[in-house]
């Protein structure tokens, strides 16, 4: 057998955590996708009455907007924990807590949110990463989740 393997037995990919890098490979990979699923999404907002409030009217459509990226991002991570970026990428979302084994709708709500306002304050919450021992953002603390890094078969 080779010695250098029994001394160092791969690491599982539940320990290997993703690097900033890597994350924002997947960012614009899936800013791409769902620049393409928005695109479609919008068709129909100019049904929208123009006889409405120009405030109202405005607040319908980002709330709008908000719910599709939130779903584009809430679906592949709580089925599978991959979005498409993240697949090319080979990362995948995690959840941390002891209760679950999946993410859960809550906690992909909590990291969608928590990721805007990452963004929000010039990616501070990203670049948190930098210096958190697992490499993790305020959006990975907030909604007990993680980003692994997936060995290749």
């Amino acid at each position: 057998m080779n010695s250098t393997l029994e001394k160092n037995p791969p690491t599982e990919p539940e320990t290997i955590s993703c690097s900033l890098w890597r994350r924002l490979g997947a960012i614009i990979y899936d800013s791409i996708v769902l620049a393409c699923v928005v695109f479609l999404a919008w068709q129909p907002v100019p049904l929208i009455p123009e006889a409405l409030h120009p405030t109202l009217g405005r607040g319908i459509r980002l709330v709008y907007l908000t719910v599709i990226c939130f779903l584009f991002f809430g679906w592949f991570w709580c089925h599978g924990g991959q979005t498409l970026g993240m697949r090319a990428w080979g990362i995948k979302l995690v959840s941390t807590s002891a209760n679950h084994n999946g993410v859960t709708w809550r906690a992909a709500w909590m990291r969608f949110i928590s990721a805007l306002l990452s963004w929000c304050v010039a990616g501070m919450g990203f670049l948190w990463s930098l210096f958190h021992h697992n490499q993790s953002t305020w959006h990975d603390i907030l909604s007990q989740t993680r980003l692994v890094v997936l060995r290749k078969n």
